[in-house]
């Protein structure tokens, strides 16, 4: 059952969707198992550059099937303007499989998430997926399958929207009838192929320290998203050739919320400019810092890793000395561990080891032994810390710029 599954290993932004389109040009369907427009994942390719939101990053492939499985909250607007940025690039029409059980983001959960005053509070994409969610758990949601039973949707959108019920519903129909020849049953589907053999890439959206459940709570997303959350945003149980963790070769996080290794300066903004760190949904200016090994080691745990994807490499060219967090210091010792409080992790000083630097710039490199000697050497320091092989090596942003050092779904 050759099935990978790749997720953030840090506070998103990691680069997955240039991993995960990497990797599905063998690969028979990707899946996206969680959240929804909040994702920004860039890939660049012969067609330029393309910010996904919605559409999984594997489906830019023409062979690959996308899936947006029931765990995902679905802005059908959203996806509309998306498939519409990406036909204006040339591409072909990417294949998707919208799960009817998908639960919909409508007009006043992003009106909510505003009225709310959460996307002061806690830094969210301000895309309602905060509200949509709730809903589900609420059990007041509406999924895709019901705007195939109108009435039901305009008793709830009368609750809601009042005067303006009739002008929603109307457009929701309109997008029903658009995307009703992709909806279906998406559980049967991966079942299926699975047994059939078929290569799957589980996309994970986000990153593990912005887990409902394992992140720095309350500064986190509003679903799972670490491995675990596959098999409850799909409902199909799978047994993985490869987890690969995805992490920048520093540290970057977006809003509020502890960040141990931020640095205000020259540094972080060196790190940002040379990054390009900048939201990919938001437009907003991401936090950025030295690479925290602490909290890499906790989301290796936690995922139960087998490969690490280590990318934006290239980025750390022209520094003279690299730090890497090793442990923290708070309440006067020395803690190697990572808390589960947040309030903790803001007062935590990281403990760092200094390691040299190199000058020569490495973007586009894909052999290992061609890096410098100082950029082999940090590599190899991280994975000897963490415990993961550094499988897959990132160095600029095009999709084939990736030093690949060990085997996965067939790349040599």
């Amino acid at each position: 059952m050759p099935a990978i599954a790749v997720i953030g290993a840090q506070w998103g932004d990691e680069a997955k969707g240039k991993i995960v389109h990497f990797l599905c040009r063998r690969a028979d369907l990707c899946v996206r198992f969680n959240g929804g427009p909040n994702a920004g994942h860039t890939v660049v390719d012969a067609h330029g550059e393309a910010r996904l939101h919605q559409v999984p990053a594997g489906a830019l492939h023409p062979h690959c099937l996308g899936v947006l499985a029931h765990g995902v909250v679905l802005d059908l607007w959203a996806l509309e303007a998306e498939l519409a940025e990406l036909a204006g690039q040339g591409r072909p029409p990417p294949r998707l499989l919208l799960s009817e059980r998908a639960h919909l983001i409508l007009p006043y959960h992003r009106r909510r998430e505003e009225r709310e005053g959460a996307a002061q509070a806690l830094g969210t994409t301000r895309k309602g997926i905060g509200p949509a969610y709730a809903d589900r758990a609420a059990r007041r949601g509406l999924r895709l399958v019901d705007l195939f039973h109108p009435e039901r949707v305009e008793e709830r959108l009368r609750a809601e929207d009042g005067e303006e019920a009739a002008q929603v519903l109307a457009e929701l129909l309109r997008l029903r009838d658009r995307f009703s020849p992709a909806v279906g049953d998406a559980r049967a589907a991966l079942a299926h192929a699975l047994r059939a053999g078929q290569t799957v890439v589980f996309e994970g959206a986000q990153g593990t320290l912005l887990d409902l459940d394992w992140g720095t709570y309350p500064y986190v997303t509003s679903s799972p998203t670490t491995v675990h959350g596959i098999p409850w945003g799909t409902g199909v149980r799978v047994e993985f050739a490869a987890v690969v963790g995805v992490a920048k070769a520093y540290t970057t996080r977006v809003g509020a919320g502890p960040l141990p290794t931020e640095e205000r300066g020259a540094v972080g903004e060196r790190l940002r400019e040379s990054g390009r760190e900048y939201g990919a949904t938001t437009g907003r200016p991401r936090r950025c810092g030295w690479l925290d090994l602490v909290a890499l080691r906790y989301a290796c745990a936690i995922n139960g890793f087998t490969h690490l994807a280590l990318t934006k490499l290239d980025v750390l060219s022209g520094f003279s000395e690299l730090k890497v967090a090793v442990a923290y210091r708070w309440g006067g010792r020395r803690r190697e561990d990572f808390p589960s409080s947040a309030d903790e992790l803001f007062h935590a000083e990281p403990v760092y080891e200094t390691l040299p630097g190199w000058g020569e710039g490495i973007a586009g490199v894909r052999d290992f032994s061609a890096l410098p000697k100082a950029a082999q050497r940090y590599v190899r320091f991280v994975e000897e810390f963490v415990g993961v092989p550094v499988a897959l090596v990132g160095t600029g942003a095009r999709t084939e710029d990736v030093i690949v050092r060990a085997e996965i779904l067939g790349y040599t």
